[in-house]
């Protein structure tokens, strides 16, 4: 009989690869040829590539950007007070002899808005060979003015207008002739360099504003007499109307000052006076002096000659 195993024998199959480098010079040979024919065929894979490239880029040159049919022929502008066709050239960069494919809108468009006058602008390539702009302009609402930071009112070099979001923008040429009849909001210093394109943010400016716009609530013509507005104490505001009323309001209760004062110009004129100065602050009893009227002028006439004693002798006889 067989005996039975009581134990297991485990065997381990061990198997070694032995692994051989061969060189000799022809494999070297062989394998340098190889790679230097792959390398020209990269090469030469990468020629044709460059080549068609090129071409595309030469075609398209030649039939898009040097094609007499896409040449800039005419720039639409819209009539506006910001700029003109020199000054947009200048902007924008626009090239008068080149392609309209060299006038990128989008980057028109942001050149145009970075410009603190401009609210908005559009900008479309209309194609063989018009560039449509249309420009927005900034509406003033009113000046700024600051003596201690040489900003002088309604100056067309060196004055500030604001919009009514409160941009602050130089006053243009075209813009002028209409702005010159705004209100102008004086400011004392105490705060940041007025700064085109900014927001304005001023104390002196904010409360001089809301009186302004007080005035425009009671009478829609008060740009037409609204002169200047500026600080005057910490408690007040003087308000300077275009016929030489100076009148001092506090920074409360406006809506009652504003009704006092222009109730109190119309009864002045109704009389034939002139305020000069008027205190608004009180309720009553407002402190009023009046422009002094001119004395008559004296028209001058020809000394009369002397009487002879004929004309003297028949002159008492007539008056007898």
């Amino acid at each position: 009989m067989f005996k039975r195993r009581t134990s297991k024998v485990r065997q381990r199959r061990q198997v070694r690869v032995l692994r051989a480098s061969v060189m000799s010079p022809r494999i070297f040979w062989y394998d340098f040829r190889k790679a230097l024919w792959g390398c020209v065929r990269l090469l030469v894979i990468l020629a044709l590539v460059g080549a068609a490239g090129w071409g595309v880029w030469r075609g398209v040159e030649v039939g898009l950007l040097e094609n007499e049919e896409f040449k800039l022929r005419q720039i639409v502008l819209n009539e506006n007070t910001a700029l003109d066709e020199i000054r947009l050239l200048d902007v924008a960069g626009i090239d008068l002899e080149g392609s309209l494919f060299d006038c990128d809108a989008d980057d028109i468009r942001k050149s145009l808005i970075s410009l603190p006058e401009v609210a908005a602008a559009k900008v479309k390539c209309n194609y063989p060979g018009t560039l449509e702009v249309t420009v927005a302009p900034r509406t003033p609402f009113v000046w700024v003015a600051c003596e201690s930071q040489s900003i002088p009112p309604r100056d067309l070099a060196r004055g500030f207008l604001v919009d009514r979001s409160g941009h602050l923008f130089r006053c243009t040429r075209g813009l002028y002739e209409t702005a010159r009849k705004l209100p102008v909001i004086e400011i004392r210093d105490g705060g940041a360099s007025l700064k085109a394109g900014e927001v304005i943010d001023h104390p002196d400016f904010a409360r001089g504003l809301r009186l302004y716009r007080t005035a425009l609530d009671f009478s829609a013509d008060a740009v037409e007499w609204v002169d200047t507005i500026r600080q005057h104490k910490a408690w007040g505001s003087k308000l300077v109307t275009r016929d030489e009323i100076e009148a001092t309001f506090g920074h409360e209760h406006l809506r009652r000052q504003m009704e006092d004062f222009l109730a109190a110009v119309g009864h002045a004129r109704e009389k034939g006076d002139r305020i000069a100065t008027i205190q608004l602050i009180g309720k009553r009893n407002l402190p009023v002096t009046f422009h002094e009227v001119s004395p008559p002028r004296a028209i001058p006439v020809p000394e009369p000659a002397p009487e002879t004693p004929a004309e003297t002798d028949i002159s008492r006889l007539l008056n007898r």
